[in-house]
C-alpha cells in the first residue's frame, strides 16, 4: 500500500491545532502545510526504508521452509529515510503555497521539517518488523507487518526545541509544538498500519542474509 497521503493527515492535523487552542485565518493553511509536507516525506521514506539483515529465521535446512522467528529492525536515516535537510525545501514550499509568509515562515518550515525527520528517525529506531513472515526456498514469500510505537511524547519535546531554536516563541509556541508532534505521530502510526515488508528477503536458517524493502 502507498504511504499515508496528505488527505489522510490534514483533517487530524487541523483537529490537533484547534484542540490546542490555536485559531486564526492561518490555521487551515498551517494544517495543510504540515499534512502535505508529512505526506511527501512519508512517500520518500517508503522508497528509502530498508529492513536490516539479521531477522531471526526458523527454516528447515533442507526445504528452506519456515518463518521469521523474531523481530527485525529498520535501517536508520540517512540511508533508511530522509533527513531534515532533504525536507526543508518541501516544507518551505508548502508554507509559501498556503500563504504562510513573514519573518517566522522560514523558521516554521525548518521546525516542521525537523520534527518530521526526527519522527522518522525515532520510528526507525523503535518500530520493529513483526515475526511470522513466511519463508519458502530460503526466501521470504509473504509480506511482513510493522509494529507501531507511540512517539507523540518525545516528538513534543523535539518540536518545542526546534520552534525555539528557529525563533518561534510566545505563549502559543508550546501548543503549536504539541499539535505538530501529534500530527506527525498520527501520520507515522498510519504509515505503520499501511506499509508492509516486501517479500524476497534471503532467509537461510538462523537469520536473514540481506536487506528488505517496504511496500
Amino acid at each position: 500500500m502507498p504511504a499515508p497521503g496528505a488527505s489522510q493527515i490534514e483533517s487530524p492535523a487541523s483537529g490537533f491545532l484547534k484542540a490546542a487552542g490555536l485559531q486564526g485565518e492561518d490555521i487551515p493553511g498551517l494544517a495543510a502545510a504540515i499534512a502535505n509536507t508529512t505526506g511527501q516525506a512519508l512517500t520518500m521514506f517508503l522508497s528509502q526504508a530498508m529492513v536490516m539483515p539479521g531477522l531471526p529465521v526458523a527454516a528447515d535446512p533442507i526445504t528452506g521452509s519456515g518463518a521469521s522467528a523474531g523481530p527485525g529492525k529498520l535501517m536508520p536515516p540517512p540511508a533508511g529515510g530522509p533527513g531534515a535537510s532533504q525536507l526543508e525545501g518541501l516544507a518551505s514550499s508548502q508554507c509559501q503555497a498556503q500563504g504562510l509568509r513573514g519573518e517566522d515562515a522560514d523558521g516554521l518550515a525548518k521546525a516542521i521539517a525537523g520534527t518530521i525527520a526526527q519522527g522518522i528517525a525515532l520510528f526507525c529506531a523503535q518500530t520493529m518488523v513483526m515475526p511470522g513472515i513466511a519463508v519458502a526456498g530460503f526466501v521470504s514469500t509473504a509480506p511482513g507487518m510493522l509494529q507501531p510505537v507511540p512517539l507523540a511524547s518525545p516528538l513534543e519535546g523535539i518540536a518545542n526545541g526546534l520552534l525555539q531554536q528557529n525563533g518561534i516563541a510566545g505563549e502559543a509556541a508550546p501548543d503549536l509544538g504539541k499539535a505538530l508532534a501529534q500530527g506527525v505521530d498520527l501520520a507515522l502510526t498510519q504509515f505503520a498500519a499501511q506499509a508492509m515488508v516486501a517479500p524476497g528477503i534471503p532467509c537461510p536458517p538462523g537469520a536473514s542474509a540481506g536487506p528488505g524493502r517496504l511496500m
